[in-house]
């Protein structure tokens, strides 16, 4: 296997967490009442050298392995869960626009200080095809960091030529566009992961030149290492579920901390006094370090096949997609521990606990944890599943 398994770079990421840390967590609340990340967290994110963490090296990326990056977003989101989130949005956005683009594109997009993306890769747009690239059109949901970003990383059915509708499933891409392009709409008044700032966007009639389009979902791999080979759900795979880790970490630090202070009325003794609790906190810990691990053991083998150059089977699939849900729910379980043994005191806003509670529910309503994760894998382990098209390899490295 041609390049190591951990990156190189881990312990300089996980110090520059460390430093952006402080912001995050001050800057919380703020980010809370604007509904998108306060402008210090953003400034912090853009010194910190965390959103090249995943992109290319050939673009002034860091090129982390899955493992590194599960690390890297958990200790973010152990700080404040929205910053945890935008940067885990932005980071594999490069990664897949650094790893994807034509050469002339990515100069463009790469060109000057590192930038920032969001973007959604559902096909909601319509690209037309104009001589020398694409007219897009179109209405996005979740822009995470749509505020912020310089660059929106979206995803368009291409519109159909001639009078004959075309066989079989329609051409998708994906394409950068300008963030001044991109009109947002005010729509992110919501529960959870409220200072993410993911509003809807929508592109009236851009010009997308083609060095900025690549095939949506299984663009070939054009720069990069081994991490670029893995189709578009496994190399996003790391994100979330170190997010959900971080969270469900953060809210078992709080009600720890909690514990020793909270008294219960009718008992007037202090929380971190009854066997009770002690009983249930340690079986959250020992849930949470559980999902840990086991996420370790199939984004381990993953990142293996990877470097070996072996494609992933149904069953490698189902272990992915399994990972992610689980480890959320876990997370969203001891999370819900935490807040309800938190008493009243949880309820106010001010309090971390309740906003680890909304914002791990949040997570739970993403397209990456879904029940029927655990669906695909019953069918999978009875030989009934098919492959996706979202799970569909890449194809051969292109060049240009």
């Amino acid at each position: 296997m041609s390049e190591p398994r951990r990156s190189p770079e881990r312990e300089r990421l996980l110090a520059a967490v460390e430093r952006v840390r402080g912001v995050a967590t001050a800057h919380a609340e703020a980010s809370e009442r604007l509904r998108t990340l306060a402008p210090a967290v953003v400034d912090a994110l853009q010194s910190s050298g965390l959103l090249a963490m995943a992109a290319p090296r050939a673009l002034g990326g860091v090129e982390s392995d899955p493992l590194t990056q599960v690390e890297v977003f958990e200790a973010m989101a152990r700080a404040d869960a929205s910053a945890g989130w935008s940067l885990m949005i932005s980071a594999l956005l490069a990664a897949l626009a650094g790893g994807t683009l034509p050469d002339e594109g990515a100069r463009q997009v790469f060109a000057g200080p590192f930038p920032t993306f969001a973007g959604l890769q559902i096909p909601t747009g319509l690209a037309r095809r104009v001589s020398g690239g694409y007219v897009l059109e179109g209405r996005w949901a979740f822009g995470s960091g749509v505020r912020h970003a310089s660059w929106v990383f979206t995803c368009a059915i291409v519109a159909p030529e001639g009078a004959a509708p075309p066989a079989g499933p329609p051409e998708m891409i994906s394409l950068a566009v300008p963030r001044e392009q991109v009109v947002i709409e005010d729509t992110w008044d919501v529960a959870g992961l409220r200072g993410t700032g993911s509003d809807h966007y929508r592109i009236e009639g851009a010009l997308v030149p083609e060095a900025r389009a690549c095939p949506f979902p299984a663009a070939p791999q054009r720069r990069g290492g081994a991490l670029y080979s893995l189709p578009l759900l496994a190399l996003l795979a790391a994100g979330h579920v170190g997010f959900a880790l971080g969270v469900g970490r953060r809210a078992l630090d709080e009600i720890a901390a909690v514990a020793p202070r909270r008294v219960k009325a009718w008992p007037q003794l202090a929380l971190g006094s009854h066997a009770a609790f002690h009983m249930d906190l340690g079986r959250a810990e020992a849930k949470l370090a559980a999902a840990r691990a086991y996420a370790f053991d199939v984004l381990g083998r993953m990142w293996d096949q990877a470097r070996a150059g072996e494609a992933l089977s149904i069953e490698d699939w189902a272990a992915i997609r399994l990972v992610q849900t689980y480890v959320t729910d876990v997370a969203a379980e001891v999370t819900g521990f935490a807040y309800r043994a938190g008493g009243g005191g949880a309820l106010y806003a001010a309090s971390p606990l309740q906003r680890c509670f909304r914002d791990i529910h949040a997570a739970t309503q993403h397209i990456a944890a879904t029940d029927d994760a655990y669906e695909f894998a019953g069918r999978a382990r009875l030989g009934l599943a098919d492959l996706h098209p979202m799970l569909a390899p890449r194809p051969p490295r292109a060049v240009g």
